[in-house]
């Protein structure tokens, strides 16, 4: 009898290890299941932000729906301006144009080569959220007044219940309810609000 006792103390000692163990570790595996998925979010709105701001160099303005974006990256252009000729080491590159050692032209590079060296980027995932079954960023674009200049401004966010609403209990362990952001609609920036 005294040995049935002890095996089954044992057992349950084995079992209340477990779930202390694993009460300790849930937090821990959530959080890195979170780092990763924000790291690809992260990624997708610098990508986002890149195509913006490259936008609103060749038109002066930002755009405010993503499938524009798309299809601004995919079919647009983009100017790169080269130097033929060498720069001497006594002179800049601006000096060295004025007095002909130098030459600048133009050429048109297609937008998406320009912008996303990696092979064959995936463009027409840019609108979605990385991880969240096929949802989309949100984003809008404008302008906002500044003493008497107007700017452009745009903003790309995505809501925490977009890319973690498949995991249990992330209310109780995640602290990022803004969500992930890049630019803003009130200020004049494109940061993004993990930076």
């Amino acid at each position: 009898m005294k040995t049935i006792i002890q095996i089954v103390m044992v057992i349950i000692i084995v079992v209340l290890v477990y779930l202390i163990y694993d009460s300790i570790m849930e937090p821990v595996r959530f959080n890195q299941e979170v780092a990763r998925r924000e790291a690809l979010i992260i990624q997708r709105l610098k990508d986002i932000r890149a195509a913006q701001i490259a936008h609103r160099s060749r038109y002066q303005s930002f755009l405010g729906d993503l499938d524009s974006l798309v299809l601004f990256v995919k079919n647009d252009s983009l100017p790169i301006i080269m130097a033929i000729g060498s720069v001497p080491d006594s002179l800049t590159e601006s000096e060295a144009v004025r007095l002909g050692i130098v030459q600048r032209d133009t050429i048109w590079k297609p937008a998406v080569d320009s912008l996303f060296r990696r092979t064959r980027y995936p463009v027409d995932s840019l609108p979605y959220v990385p991880r969240s079954d096929g949802k989309r960023f949100t984003m809008e674009a404008g302008q906002i007044e500044r003493g008497l200049v107007k700017l452009p401004v745009f903003e790309a966010f995505t809501m925490p219940e977009d890319y973690l609403g498949d995991m249990d209990n992330w209310r109780t362990y995640y602290t990022r309810t803004a969500g992930l952001k890049v630019g803003s609609m009130v200020e004049s920036s494109i940061d993004g609000n993990w930076e």
